[in-house]
């Protein structure tokens, strides 16, 4: 959890009542209320540091989830209400005689936990428990009443944005107005993506990327590119998902949204490319990879040290189960292969990629476009080609300094695979 990245309405209950305790001390008792002045400052005061601490972790952690969800402003109104239920319920069933801020940080939790509509009906279980736990064994310790008032308001308000709410987060196709936004996503995680579609949108646009978008907030970015050779194969262009929304579903969400919108794309499988980048010891793709490995997408693919010394190229492959099924096709019997030009690979500075072409017979010009390459400085040279073209001139290609590393299923079609070879200047 990220505290800067806490909603304004969050931090402010928290530094206002840290700041109460640190200069009136802890209070044990509000023995009436005769002002506003007095009622809003017995929500705020605690009996010691650790009604304090409770309080406080119990709003941290609702409205990390809560304000998000329903902005500062809405946050405030349920603030209002969640205090506004728990003081008077706490008045007319046990008086006065208590002092912070339960009802409200119950009241957040409360939302919290059932606006996530696949455990609500446990969440409902557990708060209820809660409830009748201190009831029955803290009554005199804790204001009970209080908690009660707040969960209340905070169920209420969440039954009720479920009810007359928006439809929940949509995955909608990317506008200029998305740009930006979509930018400083990418850009919590990866500088370079990040620039790289900001190039990329503004120079040759935004075709077949889309945005999360739930109440007018953009929570995340994805989109494909069809393969030019392959029709109905797809690459998964770049997704990402705003920090703070991580761990709600939304992640799921939007990779399944882009499922279905593939299917009607008639693209039958999807490949995904990524890395094993680390920031200070730490994989920073490793929440994606999960996600994809959840949804049944397997590692078909590693180039170690494609992307940079250390930084391995890793592509994920995955069946869209909601794509028909392709008919296998003959196998073919092509065999002649000829190496035709060197351009740099995607995502590299000093990788070359090797342009191929399909000739009657035979292996021809692999020495002269690996020495290109290695003039230019490039430190690897990647080559895919189809599983026969690979097959019929396995031995030439070895002969010429290249080895296999892998190969991506089914990529031409069922039983039709394509093959990747690597090259260094040391081989």
């Amino acid at each position: 959890m990220q505290i800067a990245r806490l909603g304004p309405v969050t931090l402010s209950l928290i530094l206002i009542a840290t700041g109460v305790y640190a200069v009136l001390g802890p209070a044990t008792k509000v023995s009436d209320f005769q002002s506003i002045l007095q009622l809003g400052l017995g929500l705020f005061q605690h009996g010691n540091a650790s009604h304090l601490a409770m309080n406080c972790f119990v709003l941290l952690l609702g409205g990390y989830v809560t304000e998000p969800i329903l902005g500062p402003l809405r946050t405030i109104n349920l603030v209002l209400l969640s205090a506004a239920l728990g003081l008077t319920a706490e008045l007319v069933l046990s008086g006065p005689g208590f002092v912070g801020l339960s009802g409200v940080a119950y009241g957040i939790a409360a939302f919290a936990m059932l606006s996530n509509a696949a455990h609500r009906m446990l969440n409902i279980a557990l708060i209820v428990a809660v409830i009748i736990a201190e009831y029955l064994f803290l009554l005199k310790d804790v204001a009970v009443f209080s908690h009660l008032g707040g969960v209340l308001a905070g169920g209420g308000f969440a039954m009720f944005s479920s009810l007359f709410g928006s439809k929940g987060a949509q995955l909608k196709p990317m506008e200029w107005k998305h740009v930006s936004r979509a930018i400083e996503i990418i850009e919590q995680t990866d500088e370079d993506d990040a620039a790289e579609a900001d190039r990329t949108f503004v120079n040759t646009g935004y075709e077949n990327m889309f945005v999360l978008v739930e109440k007018g907030e953009v929570l995340g970015v994805t989109g494909f590119g069809q393969d030019d050779m392959v029709p109905d194969l797809a690459w998964l262009s770049w997704t990402y998902l705003d920090e703070a929304y991580m761990g709600q579903g939304y992640g799921g969400q939007m990779l399944n949204d882009m499922l279905g919108m593939l299917s009607k794309h008639g693209v039958r499988k999807i490949f995904i490319e990524t890395s094993d980048y680390e920031e200070d010891g730490k994989k920073i793709y490793a929440n994606a990879h999960r996600l994809y490995e959840e949804f049944g997408a397997k590692v078909e693919l590693t180039i170690p040290d494609y992307h940079a010394v250390g930084e391995a190229k890793i592509i994920f492959g995955l069946d869209n189960p909601e794509a028909p099924k392709s008919e296998e096709e003959p196998a073919t019997e092509r065999d002649g292969l000829a190496l035709a030009a060197v351009e740099t690979a995607a995502e590299t500075e000093d990788v070359a990629g090797l342009q191929w072409e399909e000739i009657p017979t035979g292996l021809a010009n692999v020495d002269a476009t690996l020495a290109t390459a290695w003039e230019r400085g490039n430190r690897m040279a990647v080559l895919a080609i189809p599983q026969d073209l690979s097959a019929a001139n396995a031995d030439g290609l070895t002969n010429h300094g290249l080895a296999k590393i892998g190969s991506l299923q089914d990529y031409y079609g069922p039983n039709q695979s394509q093959d990747w070879w690597v090259a260094s200047p040391n081989n």
